[in-house]
């Protein structure tokens, strides 16, 4: 600051034509010059600098993502690969369950008595039946009421041998309703009622519910038939030809959501 001060004062008493005036100023043109050009390459490399970090971290968050891109797909694919595995326990916990109730019979609408004899009842049934010689159950018993207060009787699991010997015994029940033109009653085992009562093949929880909502349905004209056959639930389309096997929820209530496109004014109707 002192020198270029003591410069200013030594240019004013100089002459304007001075040689000396002259050189002074070019030497402070050059000072200035260079100045700026100082500035300019600190500026352009502070800024060239800052346009490399800038770049770098540009290409760490590109790998970055890429990365997560990468671990997304695997976690989409292990996901896919956990939900097959899922369905395929599924199905396999299915096929098990249904193969250990494949041989029971679920006997229901028979009073509770006490001191019973459930295998001289089964008896009974088979005798009234027809069968001949009568299947021995493996096993017989009342089911256990969820609720103490129930005023429905307890069902009766009898869990034959072989699937064969419900199958005949199924097949004696149909003749029997078939040519008697009446259900099967009380009075066949013994009680002086004419009440109904009812054998079907035992279900897992599962095909329960699918056989309970094809019966709605069935009370809905949405389906003309609903049956069971080794312990899976088969129904017959209203309108179609041929019965299809039944396999999940969501593969009844997809004829549901069908039937239902397929016929709105009726469905207007019933509503």
């Amino acid at each position: 600051m002192l020198e270029n001060t003591a410069a200013d004062i030594k240019l004013r008493t100089l002459d304007a034509s001075s040689p000396q005036l002259l050189e002074l100023i070019n030497k402070r043109f050059g000072e200035q010059a260079e100045l700026i050009r100082l500035t300019e390459q600190r500026i352009l490399g502070e800024l060239q600098e800052r346009i490399n970090n800038m770049s770098l971290e540009m290409q760490q968050l590109i790998g970055r993502v890429q990365q997560l891109e990468e671990e997304a797909a695997e976690v989409k694919s292990l996901k896919a690969k956990l939900m097959s595995m899922e369905a395929n326990w599924e199905s396999k916990l299915q096929v098990q369950a249904n193969e250990a109730i494949a041989a029971d019979l679920r006997i229901h609408g028979v009073p509770c008595m006490e001191g019973e004899n459930l295998n001289a009842l089964f008896t009974t049934l088979c005798a009234t039946l027809g069968s001949d010689p009568a299947p021995k159950p493996r096993d017989i018993f009342r089911v256990r009421q969820r609720s103490a207060n129930s005023t429905v009787d307890p069902i009766i699991i009898a869990k034959l041998e072989h699937v064969r010997e419900k199958i005949a015994l199924l097949k004696l029940i149909a003749d029997f309703r078939r040519t008697k033109k009446q259900q099967l009653s009380l009075t066949q085992l013994g009680f002086e009622s004419h009440v109904p009562f009812y054998v079907n093949e035992q279900l897992t929880k599962a095909h329960y519910d699918i056989f309970k909502e094809a019966m709605k349905m069935k009370k809905l004209n949405m389906l003309t038939a609903v049956y069971t056959r080794r312990s899976l639930v088969h129904v017959r389309v209203t309108g179609r030809e041929g019965y299809i096997c039944i396999g999940s929820m969501p593969e009844l209530l997809s004829l549901r959501a069908d039937n239902a496109l397929s016929q709105p004014e009726q469905s207007f109707r019933n509503g």
